[in-house]
């Protein structure tokens, strides 16, 4: 279904609207959590951009699953709780691998093809894991096959309204309750309050908030903005990760050379033509990311150069260019060759750890309010997300808010005296993109002083920097100067090296530094766990069960696939 119609004709200056379980943000984490809600409520999503340009739509890496008969959730389990710097929720990392599989047997249901050939899917290894078990989508464009999938069903399906080109400006918060937000349509300037006894945050994460980064140019940390101002905690903000070999190429974007290329064999060199990675880990260029990307800084720093090469010159690449289709049209269109040149690489920011503190059914600090995927920091991922994780979490935890959403949204329905309906409210996210060259020097701010090493005195004149561009920068930026202040607050305060966190002046692990650094209400402090959440009652979770059965939302969210019936894929030369 389409955006409710006051909205997209901007016929009165501003409309109400109802809706169950609404959900912002149209990346993998939205549009699983509002088909999975959709199986029995009425849902609301809204995305600021369409339903194929976000961030997902963009990922190279596969989906990590424990589904071969060599492999199990808990050596999953293990590899994640391994380079996660000893700061993993271990719950929610034995939730993320042990319901990884059932939410594979989801998307084959829904129609995903997966990379194959008679014997099954083909499973690729990735930096981390001690067995292969990434599944891919037409070769390193699995996001976009998935993405495309999920929102041909979103569109069709009857119970989901669907606003696209519509900002989530507001959350309608009181600080401890939340029913909805104010929507803004980019075109027509419509303003509408949507009302939801549920509200679930989906819109991403914020790596493009450096100037060097494998994310879209939305992905500024537009959702963390909207649930800190509603006074939702937020955790874990200076654990940014850069991927370790995005293109280096002069006045270039930095695109993305997926980690399968390493799992498939291929080398890191530095200018020597030397490799590096073997006498820094045991795993050579598959350590995990914060190791090999601290690695090329090393190297960088000793050659005076700004990239290392990545070369599959000793491999056999003709199956690879198949499997590597887009990657290699893409070098093909920079006049370099997958299988004779020597790429250039060097470390962009690719993934925020940190984000939205929520417990394992998605729920913030705030009633009523929801969030899953990248804006979130459940704790799965620690200090360091292992590879391919993160397209399992949107499904993993989005199944999970999902549910949680429709059993709060039938136990709490949503009234004309919720909390914040007739409040005037302030944007915290405007429409309109900012003013590209104010845009320009908050990123090379960012990725010169927060960037993969950090150090005093460059993060305290960023914090100083930003205090002061917040009033006289575009308010369209100020969310992105709010979630880059957190970024430098809390790197800041964390005075160890863990993780994708690196310190120069403090090089060195601290065991004191074991805890996480919680943001809210303008205030920080430091906690041996992230923050629990207490108003979903367990009742009204067990009473939708009893009502839907088992605590499925339909067929979809709570199925069980064992590996043995995982047939669906595409076949690869």
């Amino acid at each position: 279904m389409e955006c409710h119609e006051a909205m997209a004709s901007g016929e009165a200056a501003e409309t109400i609207a109802e809706t169950e379980v609404l959900v912002i943000g149209g990346g993998l984490a939205g549009l699983f959590t509002a088909l999975c809600a959709a199986e029995t409520g009425r849902v609301t999503l809204v995305t600021e951009g369409t339903l194929l340009a976000s961030n997902s739509y963009w990922a190279q890496g596969g989906v990590a699953a424990a589904i071969d008969d060599e492999d199990t959730p808990l050596l999953h389990a293990a590899d994640t709780l391994r380079v996660g710097g000893g700061l993993n929720n271990p719950e929610a990392v034995r939730i993320l691998s042990e319901e990884g599989p059932a939410r594979i047997g989801d998307l084959l249901r829904l129609g995903v093809l997966f990379d194959g050939g008679p014997g099954g899917p083909h499973l690729g290894l990735e930096g981390g894991h001690s067995r292969r078990r990434i599944l891919h989508a037409a070769g390193s464009a699995t996001g976009s096959r998935i993405v495309a999938v999920l929102a041909e069903r979103v569109r069709r399906h009857p119970a989901i309204t669907v606003c696209e080109e519509t900002v989530a400006c507001a959350l309608l918060s009181d600080g401890e309750h939340c029913s909805g937000a104010l929507l803004q349509h980019r075109e027509t300037g419509q303003r509408q309050r949507v009302l939801a006894p549920a509200t679930v945050v989906a819109t991403g994460g914020a790596s493009a908030l450096y100037s060097r980064t494998t994310n879209p140019p939305a992905a500024r940390g537009a959702g963390i903005a909207l649930a800190a101002a509603a006074g939702a905690a937020i955790a874990d903000m200076e654990f940014v990760q850069f991927h370790p070999t995005a293109l280096a190429l002069p006045n270039e974007r930095s695109f993305l050379l997926s980690e399968a290329l390493r799992g498939e064999g291929a080398h890191l060199l530095n200018g020597a033509g030397e490799r590096f990675m073997l006498a820094r880990h045991e795993l050579g260029e598959l350590a995990p990311r914060d190791v090999v990307a601290r690695a090329i800084v090393e190297e960088l720093g000793r050659d005076g150069t700004d990239h290392v090469y990545l070369s599959l010159r000793h491999l056999n690449v003709a199956p690879l260019h198949a499997r590597f289709a887009n990657i290699d049209a893409y070098l093909h269109g920079k006049g370099l060759d997958l299988a004779t040149d020597l790429l250039p690489v060097a470390p962009a920011a690719h993934y925020l750890m940190g984000g939205i503190a929520t417990d394992s059914w998605g729920c913030t600090t705030v009633a009523g309010l929801l969030a899953c995927g990248e804006v979130t920091c459940t704790g799965v991922h620690g200090a360091n997300r292992l590879a391919s994780n993160s397209l399992l979490e949107c499904l993993v935890f989005g199944a999970r808010a999902a549910r949680a959403a429709v059993a709060y949204a039938s136990y709490m329905k949503v009234s004309a005296t919720n909390v914040a309906v007739d409040a005037i409210l302030e944007p915290v996210v405007y429409p309109g993109e900012p003013p590209e060259a104010e845009l320009t020097r908050l990123r090379e701010a960012l990725m010169a002083r927060a960037g993969l090493v950090r150090d005093e005195v460059e993060l305290a004149a960023l914090e100083s920097d930003l205090a002061a561009w917040r009033d006289s920068m575009d308010a369209t930026l100020r969310p992105a100067i709010d979630v880059a202040a957190m970024i430098a607050r809390s790197a800041r305060l964390r005075t160890e090296s863990r993780g994708a966190h690196l310190r120069a002046d403090y090089p060195a692990e601290d065991p004191s530094w074991a805890a996480h650094i919680i943001l809210q209400d303008g205030t920080a402090r430091i906690a041996s766990h992230l923050p629990t959440a207490t108003w979903l009652p367990m009742t009204a979770l067990a009473a939708f069960d009893h009502t839907h059965g088992n605590g499925a939302i339909g067929a979809l969210a709570a199925s069980r696939m064992p590996a043995a019936v995982l047939g669906g894929h595409r076949d690869v030369a």
